[in-house]
């Protein structure tokens, strides 16, 4: 029996809640969490006045391998944005893995003020195609499936994939990608 858009718009919330996801990772993993340009955190900042809910990390040799596998053939800039020895923000988790931003209720940031790596997730862009990423714990991967599908369950398309990646990668300083589409929207 298919679902209706009703039912699917909670999944990111009802996925929060069930272990390890993008909202709760393994504790001791996080060295893996993606970085925030200050540009996020400003903006996270301004809607939702809640101490606590950023760290500094270092960039560590694991983080930027990690940074650059997202970004192949881009590993040059990313070590250029990311040198190791300095440090980036990342959202702040809590003693069993949660971000702390997460509340009984799902994400307590209003969705436009959101990371980009936050609203983009489980979507990436290889080239100038959307693609997924491959992760059992992501509850809208399961449930969808296909590509399609999880468009579908999120309440999203591909155009709005391709515009917030290229937002991240402009908050993130690096430069757009070839033959991509033009961020149509302020920050």
């Amino acid at each position: 029996m298919a679902r209706t858009r009703t039912e699917d718009a909670d999944v990111c919330r009802r996925c929060s809640f069930q272990g390890p996801t993008c909202c709760r990772i393994t504790t001791g993993q996080e060295e893996y969490c993606f970085p925030l340009s200050q540009t996020e955190k400003e903006r996270i900042q301004e809607l939702v006045p809640y101490t606590g809910g950023f760290v500094v990390s270092p960039n560590s040799k694991a983080f930027i391998d990690y940074a650059c596998r997202l970004f192949p053939g881009e590993e040059e800039e990313v070590r250029r944005i990311f040198p190791e020895g300095k440090e980036h923000f990342r959202l702040a988790v809590d003693s069993m893995g949660a971000c702390r931003f997460l509340g009984p209720l799902g994400c307590e940031i209003p969705q436009e003020a959101r990371p980009y790596y936050c609203r983009l997730f489980p979507f990436w862009m290889a080239g100038r195609t959307v693609t997924h990423f491959d992760t059992p714990t992501c509850l809208a991967r399961r449930e969808g499936g296909t590509l399609a599908r999880i468009l579908d369950i999120l309440d999203t398309n591909k155009a709005t994939v391709k515009d917030l990646y290229g937002r991240l990668r402009l908050v993130w300083g690096l430069p757009p990608s070839k033959g991509a589409n033009p961020v149509k929207k302020t920050f």
